[in-house]
């Protein structure tokens, strides 16, 4: 067996993302992948065995290094509550960056994934839960439930930034994005976290 050649791995990963930038994801088929990358439709199959395969592999890919942009964004940072804004606004900046795939990545997560890659999935919700705790350790945080409060931030904002992307919002909203999510993010706050006096 031949070992795998993780140069064209990350090829096949890069390749397919571009393809993202510039097709909805039921509009490429593996055959499209491989043309992009130059190398055989056959050969494609080494390293997925399928497009849901591969479009699981990218979204971790992506999550991950979504993750990495909010921790390098909120590392210098004391406060817990300027640290959950900032993260919040990158991961909505980097949505609006790659529509399309953050659209793959956000919409639908297949049914037999596996629990590592579960983890590595809900990563963002994990660094939320952990900016929470940190406002509970200081006595800032009003709400009962970290991981339930956590989940409808990450989701809530998902679905305004989801509704800015497809074009579900009010058609004032379309292109005001930034102040549509920026609001959803003071209402979060405004929520969960005691106004400083």
């Amino acid at each position: 067996m031949r070992l795998p050649n993780k140069e064209l791995e990350n090829q096949i990963l890069q390749m397919t993302i571009e393809l993202l930038m510039e097709k909805e994801p039921a509009e490429i088929g593996m055959r499209d992948v491989a043309k992009k990358c130059n190398i055989s439709a056959t050969s494609i199959y080494n390293y997925y065995k399928d497009k849901n395969e591969l479009f699981m592999k990218i979204s971790i890919s992506c999550l991950g290094e979504l993750a990495e942009k909010m921790k390098g964004a909120i590392k210098e940072m004391d406060d817990p509550v300027e640290k959950i804004i900032t993260a919040l606004k990158v991961y909505r900046n980097w949505c609006f960056e790659k529509p399309k795939v953050a659209v793959l990545i956000f919409s639908k997560l297949e049914e037999n994934i596996g629990d590592e890659d579960i983890m590595n999935f809900y990563v963002c919700n994990r660094m939320g839960e952990n900016l929470l705790e940190e406002c509970k350790d200081k006595g800032i945080y009003k709400g009962n439930d970290i991981h339930l409060d956590t989940g409808i931030i990450i989701s809530g904002m998902w679905g305004c930034i989801e509704s800015i992307i497809t074009k579900r919002a009010d058609p004032d909203f379309w292109n005001e994005g930034i102040a549509f999510t920026d609001r959803f993010i003071e209402m979060m706050i405004s929520t969960l976290i005691v106004e400083k006096s």
